[in-house]
């Protein structure tokens, strides 16, 4: 399959695009690494493999792929179970492992099931994460160390403490933060972070603020380029579920991209190989010690309104972050630590959407539950069980609201000759024939709902009911079940069940259960053009009430 998205007509837009989201990389890269708990050149790395490579395999001409901070602090946490000597070995391994998670999601064509997660989920965890990344921060903010484990703990420790906060430090993280808020206003806006990172960091020196903290503290940083190292396989087995978690997140957040931004010819990109590409883009971040990454929305966002015009932005993005590491690398290390602390409670605030929270909470109660249970849950118990007791609860929502929504109607025909469909008797007239339809989902809660609504037959005589299966494509056995017991309940009391409108493969499944034999064969009608099945079934019903 040849590969879209790539042309020099707009390259100038592209070179403008990768130089600012280059320059954005490198600082968030250096935050996002603070955020997993490990050496900031973690994070540099990230964008010299993850995003060229991601660039060539996605369906998506735009979609910026590099470390999140949803995924830097999801993984952050996971991490935590290994001592610090062997976080950056844990680290290149879960980074390994996602990206084998979401190649063979991609591989598989599992781009569909994203739409099972509820946006309501997705909007509380985002939200979660956004509180969490700047209560994590305040330590390194205020310079005051609070001995907390809990992050909202911590928070509320540090604020009732601020008279042992450590004023100069704090002065360089406020200094950070209204530089950001201040240059996002103004046609400096892409180089913000940079520009607020280099001012606020060059108080220490110039205010002699010798106590406050520096990058170099951290350990040290690159001159070169990385090189390939190999993953410490031993330590798969325990990153598995920590990376199916994180499999997760960014395969929800690429979704999410995928959905939003159409490529040049205007067609939107296939979700499963958006799958393939980060995937490509993560085993290549772990072979040169990348944090797991993946679609990044306000990258793309950043790279789109930057001028992109095709997969060139993404690569030069690589490129010039790898410029940047080469000539200013020793410079990085300079950058104080209550600034970078300042940029991620920004990065923080802006993760959480204020617009969509009210969106969610002025749909529906349920939706309000939904984000509101994942999101204190992503406060209060390991991010990777935040989103899967999400997901869980996406799942048992939609299987809850199939199941209320399955029901039985009647179909009637008005004058003019147009059916009407209306609320199903709840005893089934005598002498009469009776068109019904199921709808709703057919399988488990909902083939229960449906037995529930179908009429009643014990007092009914020398009656047909019609019941069309128009457009069902497969029968649960709980609903075979259940058209089992009526059609047996219909003929004790002299009556038939005739089932309209059979496709193919349900057909099959009558005869192979047994349901047909207990329907009778002449009772059940196969599909076919439009309208027949109905007509002979009618035709047979008529036959035998008279």
């Amino acid at each position: 399959m040849r590969l879209q998205g790539f042309g020099t007509k707009g390259i100038a837009g592209d070179l403008s695009a990768g130089i600012s989201k280059s320059i954005d990389a490198v600082a968030g890269g250096m935050g996002n690494a603070l955020l997993a708990g490990v050496n900031p050149v973690h994070g540099l790395y990230t964008v010299l493999a993850a995003t060229p490579i991601g660039a060539l395999f996605t369906s998506s001409v735009f979609m910026n792929i590099d470390s999140t901070g949803a995924l830097a602090a999801t993984a952050g946490s996971m991490l935590l179970a290994y001592p610090a000597e062997q976080r950056s070995a844990a680290l290149i391994v879960l980074t390994l492992v996602t990206g084998a998670l979401m190649l063979a999601a991609g591989l598989l064509k599992l781009g569909f099931l994203t739409r099972f997660i509820s946006n309501a989920v997705l909007r509380g965890f985002l939200t979660g994460i956004g509180v969490n990344i700047i209560l994590g921060q305040l330590g390194d903010f205020t310079g005051y160390a609070s001995s907390y484990g809990n992050k909202v703990v911590k928070g509320a420790d540090t604020l009732l403490h601020a008279a042992q906060w450590h004023w100069p430090t704090f002065l360089v993280g406020l200094v950070t933060v209204v530089l950001i808020v201040l240059l996002d206003r103004t046609r400096l806006s892409k180089f913000s972070l940079l520009i607020a990172l280099a001012v606020a960091s060059a108080l220490v020196p110039l205010l002699n603020l010798a106590a406050v903290p520096l990058v170099t503290g951290l350990g040290a940083l690159p001159d070169t380029l990385p090189r390939p190292v190999l993953p410490d396989l031993a330590l798969i087995p325990g990153l598995i579920a920590p990376a199916f978690a994180l499999a997760i997140i960014a395969l929800a957040q690429g979704a999410g991209i995928s959905q939003a931004y159409a490529n040049p010819d205007g067609k939107y990109p296939d979700a499963s190989r958006d799958f393939t590409g980060q995937g490509a883009a993560n085993i290549a971040g772990a072979l040169f010690g990348g944090l797991p990454a993946g679609g990044s929305l306000g990258g793309t966002a950043m790279l789109v309104k930057g001028g992109a015009q095709s997969r060139w932005a993404n690569i030069f993005t690589g490129l010039f972050a790898a410029i940047i590491i080469l000539l200013f690398g020793t410079l990085v290390g300079k950058i104080a630590m209550p600034a970078l602390a300042g940029l991620l409670i920004v990065v923080g605030y802006q993760t959480i959407k204020f617009g969509e929270i009210r969106k969610v909470a002025h749909t529906s109660g349920r939706s309000l539950a939904m984000m509101a249970i994942t999101f204190v849950a992503t406060l209060i118990v390991p991010l990777q069980w935040a989103i899967f007791i999400g997901v869980a609860l996406s799942f048992a929502v939609f299987a809850y609201q199939e199941s209320e929504n399955a029901t039985i109607v009647e179909v009637t025909t008005l004058d003019d000759g147009f059916p009407v469909e209306q609320p199903a008797p709840r005893t089934l007239p005598s002498n009469t024939v009776t068109a019904l339809n199921a709808r709703g989902s057919l399988f488990f809660a909902g083939a229960r709902n449906i037995e529930e609504d179908l009429p009643l037959v014990d007092e009914t005589r020398n009656a047909v009911a019609i019941l069309s299966l128009r457009g069902q494509r497969e029968l649960g056995s709980t609903f075979i079940n259940v058209l089992e017991r009526y059609a047996r309940a219909a003929q004790v009391s002299g009556n038939t069940l005739m089932l309209s409108s059979v496709g193919p493969a349900v057909l099959e499944q009558l005869e192979e259960t047994g349901c047909l034999a207990v329907i009778g064969a002449d009772n059940v009608f196969p599909a076919g053009a439009p309208g027949e099945s109905a007509r002979l079934a009618y035709k047979r019903a008529r036959h035998l009430i008279t």
